[in-house]
C-alpha cells in the first residue's frame, strides 16, 4: 500500500478520468431498442473500474472491455473506455506476472469474440426468459442487425494484444511484481482508506446521478414528468450528488428523500438508483458514529422518514401539492360526468403512492448501519478490554517485583543484621576474651571472621539474583536456607553466655521450600533481637514438621518487652516476620512481659500459602 500512497495524485486523476467516461456514456440519450433500460443503466458503472486501474489492473482490464463492448451495442461512445483499457494494459504489465499479463490479456481479448460468435447462441438460451428485463433475445438480434463489425471492431481487438505484449516488453526490467494477494488487500485498503474519501464518494454520487440521468431520460422519452417544471427532472436526476456531503448525512437524506418523493409521483419507471442512493444516505446516518448522532435520534429519524414518504402520498393536500406541481392549478377543476370536481393532473400524481414494501426495503441499510456499529462497538470493546488485560498483568507484574523487592530486602536485612550483631557482640566481647588468654582471643576474631564470611556470601548471592538478566532468581545463587540449616545458625549464635537448646521433630525435607525458608529467617530474627535485646541466659528452639503443617517456637528466659509498644514503634524485624508468616497463610504469635521473657510462636499450615 506505501507505493499506491505515494501515487494519490495518479489515482486522483484515475478517478477523474473515470468520471469523465460517466458523462461521455450519457452522449446519446436512448438507443433504437429502447427496452434495455438496465443495460444501459449498469453500463455507468463499468468506468469506475479506471479508478482501481493502478490497484488490480487484473480485474479492471476485463471489466472494461465489457464495458466497451456493450457500450457499443448500446449505441454510446466508448472512447474513454478504450483509454481505461490502455491504462490498465500499462498497469496490468508492470503490476503482474508475465503469465498473468498474457492470461488476462487473452483472456480479456476473447470475451467481445466469444460474445459475437455465440451471439445467435446465445438468444436462443435467453429466449425463454423474454418476460424477464424486456427481450434479452431481442438485444442480441438487434446486435446482429446492427452488424457484428460494428460490435467486435476486429482492429481495436487485435490492437490490445499488440499493445499489451509491449507494454509487457517496455516494463520487462521495470515491473514491480504484486501476488495477487496482496493486490486485493491494496484494494480493501484503498476502498477504507480515509485519506482521499472525497474522491471514492464522489465517484460513488456520480455513478448513481449517472444512472437516475439515464432513467430520467427514458422516463421523459414515454412522456414522463408530464406535469412537473422543465427542470425538476434534471435537478432529481442531480439530487444523488449530495452524496459527497458524506460527513454531513442529514443533508443527502433530506434532498434524496424530497427528490425520491418527487420521483414517485412523476415517473412512470421505479428509480432504482436514486432509491439506492436514498439507502446510502440512510445507512451513513445510521452507522456514523459520532457523539452528536447517536442512535437515540439518528434511528427514529431514519424510521420516521420511511414511514413519512407513504404517508404524505396518502395525505398530502392539493393546496400544497400544486405549489410543487404548478400544472394542478394552472389545468383548473372541471365536472365530471356525475359532478365530481375533477383535475385530471392532480388525479395522476395521486394516484402514485408511495409503496410500502419499498419502504420495508430501505429499512435493511437502516438495520445493517445497526449490525455494523454494534459490531464497531463490540471490536472497540474488546480492544479496550484488551488493553485493560495488558495493563493489568503489567500492574501484577510490577505488583511482583514490588513484593520481590521487599523479600529481598527483608533477606538482606536478615542476613545482614544477624551477621553484624554476632560480630559486635563478639567485638564486645574481646575484653572478657583477653584477660582469658590467648586461645579464646583467637577463638572470638575465629567467629568474627566466620559470620562476615557468611554474610558477605548471602549478600553476594542475593545481589546475583537481582543482576539476572531475566528477572528469575537463579536456584543457585539465591540464598535458600532451610530448617536442617538451623543448626549450623543455632551453632554460630550460641556461646558460654547464651546457651541455646534446639528440637527438630518430624520430616524435616516434607515442608515446601518457601515454609523452609520462612522457619529459618523466623528462628534467626528471633535468635538476633534475643542476642541485641533480651539479655537472656539461655533460649529454647523447637521446630515441628507435621501432616497439616510446620510449627516454629523460640523461647528465651531474658527481659521481654512491651509488645504493644514494640509495634507501635515499627520495629522492622517483627514486621517482616508477621509478612513472612501472612505470605504463607499462617500465624504468628509473639508474647512478652517485661522481665518475664519472649515466646515466639508461628503456625504455617501446609497449602496455605498466599
Amino acid at each position: 500500500m506505501k507505493e499506491l500512497l505515494t501515487g494519490r495524485r495518479a489515482l486522483r486523476i484515475d478517478s477523474a478520468i473515470a468520471f469523465a467516461a460517466m458523462v461521455s456514456l450519457q452522449s446519446r440519450p436512448h438507443w433504437q431498442a429502447g427496452d434495455w433500460l438496465w443495460l444501459r443503466v449498469i453500463l455507468i458503472l463499468f468506468p469506475l473500474l479506471i479508478a482501481i486501474r493502478r490497484i488490480e489492473p487484473a480485474l479492471a482490464l476485463p471489466g472494461l472491455v465489457v464495458g466497451a463492448y456493450l457500450a457499443v451495442a448500446l449505441g454510446q461512445a466508448p472512447w474513454l473506455l478504450y483509454v481505461g483499457i490502455v491504462l490498465a494494459l500499462w498497469s496490468l504489465a508492470g503490476r503482474c506476472r508475465q503469465r498473468t499479463v498474457i492470461a488476462v490479456t487473452a483472456g480479456s481479448v476473447l470475451i467481445p469474440i466469444v460474445l459475437d460468435v455465440a451471439r445467435v447462441a446465445v438468444a436462443e438460451i435467453l429466449r425463454p426468459y423474454d418476460s424477464f428485463g424486456g427481450n434479452l433475445s431481442q438485444l442480441f438480434e438487434n446486435i446482429v442487425a446492427a452488424g457484428a463489425p460494428a460490435v467486435v471492431p476486429w482492429p481495436r481487438v487485435a490492437l490490445i494484444a499488440v499493445v499489451a505484449m509491449a507494454f509487457l516488453l517496455v516494463r520487462r526490467d521495470r515491473a514491480h511484481v504484486v501476488p495477487a494477494r496482496q493486490r486485493w488487500a491494496d484494494l480493501r485498503a484503498y476502498l477504507v482508506d480515509p485519506v482521499d474519501s472525497w474522491v471514492r464518494y464522489a465517484l460513488l454520487a456520480g455513478a448513481l446521478a449517472g444512472m437516475t440521468l439515464v432513467e430520467v431520460r427514458t422516463d421523459l422519452l414515454y412522456g414522463g414528468w408530464w406535469s412537473a417544471p422543465s427542470w425538476m427532472p434534471w435537478g432529481v436526476a442531480a439530487a444523488a450528488l449530495v452524496l459527497v456531503f458524506r460527513r454531513r448525512p442529514v443533508v443527502p437524506v433530506v434532498v434524496l428523500t424530497a427528490a425520491s418523493l418527487i420521483a414517485n409521483w412523476q415517473s412512470y419507471t421505479h428509480y432504482v438508483p436514486l432509491y439506492a442512493a436514498l439507502g446510502v444516505a440512510l445507512y451513513w446516518l445510521v452507522v456514523t458514529p459520532k457523539k452528536s448522532r447517536s442512535l437515540r435520534w439518528t434511528l427514529p429519524v431514519a424510521i420516521g422518514v420511511l414511514i413519512l414518504l407513504p404517508l404524505i402520498t396518502r395525505v398530502m393536500r392539493v393546496r400544497y401539492l400544486q405549489l410543487i406541481f404548478p400544472e394542478i392549478k394552472r389545468r383548473g377543476w372541471d365536472y365530471t360526468w356525475n359532478t365530481v370536481l375533477h383535475n385530471s393532473t392532480y388525479d395522476g400524481i395521486a394516484q402514485n403512492i408511495w409503496p410500502v414494501t419499498l419502504s420495508l426495503i430501505l429499512l435493511l441499510p437502516v438495520l445493517a448501519a445497526i449490525a455494523v456499529r454494534q459490531l464497531r462497538r463490540n471490536r472497540e470493546a474488546a480492544r479496550r478490554e484488551a488493553e485493560l488485560e495488558r495493563a493489568a498483568e503489567e500492574l501484577e507484574a510490577e505488583q511482583v517485583v514490588l513484593t520481590e523487592r521487599a523479600i529481598i530486602a527483608r533477606d538482606l536485612h536478615d542476613v545482614v543484621a544477624h551477621a553484624v550483631n554476632l560480630m559486635v557482640i563478639q567485638a564486645e566481647t574481646g575484653p572478657d576474651l583477653v584477660r582469658r588468654g590467648e586461645a579464646d582471643v583467637l577463638a572470638g576474631f575465629q567467629r568474627i571472621g566466620d559470620a562476615g564470611r557468611r554474610a558477605l556470601s548471602e549478600l553476594d548471592r542475593l545481589l546475583s539474583t537481582l543482576r539476572d538478566e531475566d528477572g528469575i532468581a537463579d536456584p543457585q545463587l539465591a540464598p535458600q536456607p532451610g530448617i536442617s540449616d538451623l543448626s549450623q545458625l543455632v551453632a554460630d549464635v550460641s556461646d558460654d553466655h547464651l546457651p541455646i537448646e534446639l528440637d527438630l521433630q518430624g520430616d524435616l525435607e516434607t515442608p515446601p521450600e518457601g515454609q523452609q525458608v520462612t522457619a529459618y529467617r523466623l528462628v534467626q530474627e528471633a535468635l538476633t533481637n534475643v542476642v541485641k535485646h533480651a539479655r537472656a541466659t539461655g533460649v529454647r528452639v523447637a521446630v515441628r514438621s507435621e501432616e497439616t503443617g510446620v510449627r516454629v517456637e523460640v523461647t528465651d528466659d531474658g527481659v521481654g518487652f512491651d509488645v504493644a509498644a514494640a509495634r507501635r514503634g515499627n520495629r522492622h524485624g517483627l514486621a517482616g516476620m508477621r509478612e513472612r508468616v501472612r505470605i504463607e497463610g499462617g500465624t504468628l504469635d509473639i508474647r512478652s512481659t517485661p522481665g518475664a521473657g519472649t515466646t515466639v510462636d508461628a503456625w504455617m499450615p501446609v497449602g496455605g500459602r498466599r
